[in-house]
C-alpha cells in the first residue's frame, strides 16, 4: 500500500535517476516498515517549472508524498523522513534545502491492496499468512 509520489520539474531526472530512487525508496520503507517489497509503490509526476510556486515566486522543488498506513510511531516516521532524504539527496545531488518530504497516515481500514482491507501495523505476520495464496505474486517480489 504505501505509496510514494515524487514530484519534480520535468526533464530533472532520467530514466536511471527514477529507477535508482525508486529502489532507494522500497528498500527504506522496508527496512523501516517490514512492510513487504511488493506492496511499495512508487510513481514520478513531471511538472512544467513555471507551475510551481513557493511565496508567490517560482520554484523548482522536488516534493516526496508518501501515503502510509497510520500506527507508526514518531521514531519510525522521523526515520523514514531523514533516510528518504538523504537517499534523494546522494542519488540526485539535489540540495537538501530544495526537497519537500512529507507523510500521510491512513487508517488501515480505509486501504485496499490487491482486493483485501489491509491490516494494521503490527498485524501484518497473521494478515500474510491469511491470505497468502491471493498475495503470492505481490510477496514473491520480496
Amino acid at each position: 500500500m504505501p505509496l510514494y509520489q515524487c514530484l519534480v520539474p520535468a526533464g530533472s531526472l532520467d530514466a536511471d535517476h527514477r529507477a535508482d530512487l525508486a529502489e532507494a525508496i522500497t528498500a527504506i520503507h522496508t527496512s523501516v516498515t517490514g512492510a513487504p517489497r511488493g506492496f511499495v509503490n512508487v510513481v514520478f509526476v513531471e511538472y512544467e517549472p513555471s507551475a510551481f510556486f513557493t511565496a508567490g515566486k517560482p520554484n523548482t522543488v522536488s516534493v516526496i508524498s508518501g501515503n502510509i498506513r497510520a500506527g507508526r510511531d514518531r521514531a519510525s516516521r522521523a526515520e523514514l523522513l531523514t533516510r528518504l532524504s538523504e537517499a534523494w539527496v546522494a542519488i540526485t545531488g539535489q540540495d537538501t534545502r530544495s526537497l519537500l518530504l512529507g507523510l500521510t497516515e491512513l487508517d488501515p481500514t480505509s486501504i485496499m491492496e490487491a482486493g483485501l482491507i489491509m491490516p494494521a501495523p503490527g498485524e501484518e505476520a497473521a494478515w500474510l499468512e491469511r491470505h497468502k495464496q491471493e498475495l503470492g505474486e505481490l510477496l514473491s517480489s520480496q
